[in-house]
């Protein structure tokens, strides 16, 4: 697993990142598991708040092809408030077998005895490339994402150049409204928006290294 360090490298890097968006979007489109197609690109508006593309075209239930209109919108987004890639996501509710795994993660960074554990938990991190399990007793204390949050870059172009940054799209219980927040160095590691925290790192570095540059 990267430190805290090298995440923020990361961070630092990316963000003055010449991404190739359309090339680094049909990617993302691929990172599913068992044959699902995982693809979300989301337009922001001010505020944080997202919008999918067949919802700006009158119908948020359709779905769009990754077509010229598609590319004009996310285009012209880019100018405004930018965009929003998932490239990745972590869950607990997708039963992970660990012969299908690339790596197997098992987080103990608290000095408990075995008997003060009680609650293992395990999420599946999942991107084109690689599919990850991270194992951690909820002892820890470090929370993981819940199954409507996703993972990837919020990327927009000010003054001919891109900034990007590492964020997570979450949802209310509703499905209605979507908000990206970007990661922060501000909260503990048991923060699910820290740097620091364990699931956030291991997302990072799968999510660069599923970014296409130009």
């Amino acid at each position: 697993m990267i430190s805290d360090n090298e995440a923020l490298e990361l961070a630092k890097k990316l963000e003055n990142s010449d991404i190739d968006i359309k090339k680094t979007i049909e990617k993302a489109a691929t990172a599913g598991y068992l044959g699902e197609k995982h693809f979300y690109c989301t337009v922001i508006e001010e505020g944080g708040s997202t919008h999918t593309v067949p919802e700006i075209l009158g119908d948020r239930y359709k779905s769009q092809p990754l077509d010229n209109l598609y590319y004009d919108i996310i285009s012209k987004a880019l100018d405004h408030d930018g965009i929003y890639i998932s490239v990745a996501y972590c869950s607990s509710n997708i039963i992970l077998p660990d012969e299908n795994c690339d790596e197997i993660i098992e987080y103990d960074d608290y000095d408990l005895d075995e008997d003060e554990y009680e609650y293992l938990q395990e999420y599946a991190l999942i991107s084109a490339d690689t599919l990850k399990k991270f194992k951690v007793y909820a002892e820890e204390g470090i929370a993981g994402h819940e199954p409507t949050e996703d993972i990837g870059i919020m990327t927009n172009i000010i003054d001919g150049e891109y900034k990007t940054y590492f964020a997570i799209r979450l949802t209310d219980r509703c499905m209605s409204s979507f908000m990206v927040l970007p990661l922060s160095t501000e909260y503990p590691k048991e923060h699910p928006l820290s740097f620091k925290n364990p699931i956030n790192k291991l997302l990072i570095e799968m999510i660069y290294e599923n970014i296409i540059l130009k």
